[in-house]
């Protein structure tokens, strides 16, 4: 039975990441409530799902441990590949997980020593508390991934609920296991970067090896360049330098060539915001040229009571006209009306 809820939990868990914070709240209350009526529904494991993915990432504790992956998020569906980044959407997930499977105790201790310090004014030592539970985090995240039981480590890490959960969890830990460095390289940075002259090249790839320490860091410096670039696509002219030729197979035999598949994820999520909003677009086009909308009539086609044939109904609120008649009786679908009186009708 254990093992059904298991298998369950990172589903439901994945549901409720996809509704709205007032959703959830929503969901809540009314599954708390349910909870008190006893009514025969057992809503604990709704309630429980609920209170793990509470919105304390929007809380300054959160928002203080999370700060280090600033430069890595980004605003597509976590279900595209987009290597050394995490979406933005699956922060509270992250955290959820950080909370109640990881480091559930110092968590706790975190959160609450952390939120008085702030609240106290003392962010000097609220700072302190953070830097000192980021290293425990990249701590216990080494260990999940040193872990040589795979099954039990895919267990664990499935508990995060989003589709690349694993992928995502290595990208925080190598942001937090780093984050001096890249905060040090960040540092030495313009703030935007319009264009990469080639006599500086040499320079930039010297901050980048830099700042790779350990190399598995490398990944995480060379995107916090290219979060610096006013055109994303001159990070691929490192990874030339580095090769000593345009070739595809000779960069990518070098650790740059990753430089590649970080500009075609951009490719494709911007290719599947255009597509989108041009289907978006189409759709009000159409609506707008056909302003009758005929899917909601729900009304039998009409029957003539004479022939037995059926025809189509008109659209609502349009008159429907008859095809004889002349003038604008005609055209209202009326006939004169014939005399009561002999002989031929009055007018003849």
């Amino acid at each position: 039975m254990s093992g059904a809820n298991d298998d369950n939990a990172p589903r439901l868990r994945a549901y409720l990441l996809g509704l709205t914070p007032q959703a959830r709240r929503r969901l809540r209350g009314e599954l708390e409530r349910g909870l008190v009526r006893g009514d025969g529904f057992d809503p604990a494991a709704a309630v429980g799902e609920l209170c793990r993915i509470a919105d304390d990432a929007d809380g300054a504790a959160a928002r203080l441990f999370l700060l280090p992956l600033e430069p890595f998020l980004i605003d597509d569906d976590s279900s595209r590949r987009h290597p050394g980044r995490l979406a933005r959407a699956s922060l509270p997930a992250l955290w959820a997980w950080i909370c109640c499977d990881l480091v559930p105790n110092d968590a706790d201790d975190f959160t609450r020593g952390a939120t008085e310090a702030l609240e106290a004014g003392a962010t000097t030592h609220a700072q302190f508390l953070t830097s000192d539970f980021q290293d425990h985090v990249a701590a216990a995240l080494r260990a999940v991934f040193g872990d040589k039981d795979a099954a039990r480590r895919r267990l664990l890490l499935r508990g995060i609920g989003t589709p690349r959960a694993e992928e995502e969890a290595a990208t925080l830990r190598w942001a937090l296991r780093g984050r001096d460095t890249l905060a040090a390289l960040a540092a030495r940075l313009p703030a935007t970067i319009h264009h990469l002259p080639q006599n500086q090249i040499a320079a930039c790839v010297a901050l980048i090896e830099n700042a790779a320490r350990p190399r598995d860091v490398f990944l995480c410096a060379l995107i916090t360049v290219m979060h610096r670039l006013a055109a994303p696509w001159q990070i691929v002219r490192l990874a030339v330098h580095a090769a000593g030729s345009d070739i595809a197979a000779r960069i990518a035999a070098t650790p740059y060539g990753v430089a590649v598949d970080v500009l075609l994820a951009d490719v494709e999520w911007q290719i599947a915001a255009l597509t989108a909003a041009l289907a978006d677009w189409q759709q009000r086009s159409r609506r707008r040229a056909d302003p009758v909308d005929r899917r909601h009539d729900t009304r039998p086609p009409r029957r003539d009571r004479h022939s037995g044939r059926q025809h189509a109904r008109p659209p609502p609120g349009r008159a429907r006209r008859r095809s004889g008649g002349g003038g604008a009786i005609g055209h209202c679908g009326l006939r004169p009306r014939p005399s009561t009186r002999g002989g031929l009708p009055s007018g003849s």
